[in-house]
């Protein structure tokens, strides 16, 4: 009797489509970015490269970052990297070391622009998606996804810094990832990436964009956002 193989059929689960098309949605509004700061040792100074993500936020250059992103405000020198193989200088225009939040502006218009979610509707256990440039530029805008983990999270950072209320996520973040967007199923910004605690896996940190969106729309208006 010949043996008969049998026809496997694969279908594929929602999350897989849905992590697709929100790649689909959100990746051209994912841009890298590169910085340039003197780190001194002993009696002399050299210049160390950094590279994060970013994310855009209005048409006309209104990048969201994370503060350490741009050297919380020391980098001598920071290049923006888009989808296109665009490269252009960007100017902070805002940060705040606190909250590791940052907005630089670069001189262009009709840029593709990120949508924003409502972090305060988050669920444990929904989709979560990551896009940026972990560990560097060879791997620009990678899109890993997972589910929201936890929320309200506080982590310290360094000996000084603790940042609160932040949205637990076991989709992989790395360094490099920092800055760039986390997004839910529809493909909207619920936050923005920020760190990893390197002694465990799959346990990533994004600030809640509710938190970022009102410092945003006060600078696109005033140029401006006071921290008081």
């Amino acid at each position: 009797m010949p043996y008969q193989i049998s026809e496997i059929t694969i279908n594929p689960v929602n999350e897989i489509s849905a992590t697709a098309a929100v790649a689909r949605k959100a990746v051209s509004s994912v841009v890298g970015i590169t910085s340039i700061q003197m780190q001194r040792e002993f009696f002399w100074t050299r210049p160390v490269e950094g590279v994060g993500s970013g994310i855009v936020v209005n048409k006309n250059g209104y990048i969201l970052t994370n503060s350490h992103v741009i050297g919380d405000g020391e980098a001598q020198k920071i290049t923006v990297l888009f989808e296109n193989g665009d490269e252009m200088e960007g100017n902070v225009l805002w940060f705040d070391p606190t909250l590791d939040l940052a907005i630089v502006k670069v001189n262009a218009n009709n840029l593709n622009t990120a949508d924003f979610g409502n972090s305060d509707l988050l669920e444990v256990g929904e989709l979560a998606v990551a896009i940026g440039n972990p560990l560097g530029l060879d791997f620009q805008r990678s899109v890993t996804s997972g589910v929201i983990s936890g929320l309200h999270r506080s982590i310290k950072v360094d000996q000084y810094n603790v940042i609160e209320d932040l949205i637990q996520t076991d989709a992989s973040i790395n360094p490099g990832n920092s800055g760039g967007p986390l997004l839910n199923a529809v493909g909207e910004v619920i936050g923005i990436n920020t760190a990893k605690i390197q002694t465990g896996e799959g346990l990533g940190f994004a600030i809640p964009i509710n938190i970022a969106r009102p410092i945003v729309e006060e600078v696109i208006q005033k140029g401006k956002f006071n921290n008081v």
